[in-house]
């Protein structure tokens, strides 16, 4: 009676775990792009508006765009409501006006190209110098030196086109032990203090864990004791979400592509070369 009743239970779990693991991927895309968007929305965009409106409502404003470029008269940038406006005419209240004349999209189209203005400026030799003016005028500041280095270092982990190290596909490294070979990124140079004391280039790498790779280790390596894998990092990521299931095609073995299987040998016989089945 125990087995039976704990079958619909492991079935009901199983199920609960592979909708799960079906619905995530889709849900968190549309998240981060939903907070991107929101983002820009709220934080960028909505001032852009705000911003606009009350400088049309200046006097300025009203002088030399309303009357001037757009031959508006005094009774149409008004808020009252006059009773016969002249024929031919509209007058509607002047709030209404700027509402219809700066619409909700206006923000985000500026944000937007903002955004790309900024990284094309500062992708250049003059931009660059200006961020390590502005940053070295930040990392006065008390408390925000302490937060802005790591979290740009975050950034440029994600975003930055060219790394400081050039290393664009992952490596394979003997841990936790000698023998195990583990997935993993270089992030950084190593700590100087490790180099010293180990006499050797010294790297930083990042370890990610499975299925969720924005968690993992990291350790400091001997830039010796790297294995280069021609790897990409989309490659690389989608193996390690995926336990081992997504082998990259460059990584799969001549015998795996013949078979459609890996061998299993044992040291005490081991499969020729020229084996590509095993013996029933």
């Amino acid at each position: 009676m125990s087995k039976k009743a704990k079958k619909p239970v492991g079935s009901y779990r199983r199920a609960f775990f592979a909708g799960l693991g079906t619905l995530l991927p889709t849900i968190l895309t549309i998240y981060i792009i939903t907070f991107c968007y929101s983002f820009l929305e709220e934080k960028i965009a909505r001032p852009i508006n705000t911003g606009v409106t009350e400088l049309l409502k200046t006097e300025p404003a009203k002088r030399f765009y309303w009357r001037g470029l757009l031959r508006k008269e005094d009774w149409e940038l008004d808020n009252e409501i006059i009773p016969n406006p002249p024929m031919g005419k509209e007058d509607i209240k002047f709030d209404e006006r700027l509402a219809a004349h700066v619409p909700w999209w206006f923000g985000f189209i500026i944000a937007v190209s903002l955004v790309l203005f900024v990284g094309f400026l500062f992708r250049g030799y003059i931009g660059r110098q200006l961020v390590r003016l502005v940053e070295r005028l930040i990392l006065r500041v008390p408390v925000i030196k302490i937060i802005y280095p790591y979290a740009k270092q975050v950034t440029e982990f994600f975003f930055q086109e060219k790394k400081q190290i050039t290393y664009e596909s992952a490596v394979a490294i003997e841990y936790p032990r000698a023998g195990v070979y583990a997935l993993g990124f270089v992030t950084n140079e190593g700590m100087q203090d490790v180099m010293t004391h180990t006499g050797e280039k010294m790297v930083s790498i990042f370890i990610p864990s499975s299925p969720t790779p924005v968690t993992g280790y990291t350790i400091q390596v001997a830039r010796s004791a790297l294995l280069p894998l021609g790897l990409t990092v989309d490659e690389a990521i989608r193996f390690t979400i995926s336990g081992g299931v997504i082998l990259p095609p460059s990584q799969i073995s001549p015998i795996a592509l013949k078979t459609k299987k890996i061998e299993r040998t044992t040291p005490e016989d081991p499969m020729p070369e020229h084996q590509t089945e095993t013996e029933a």
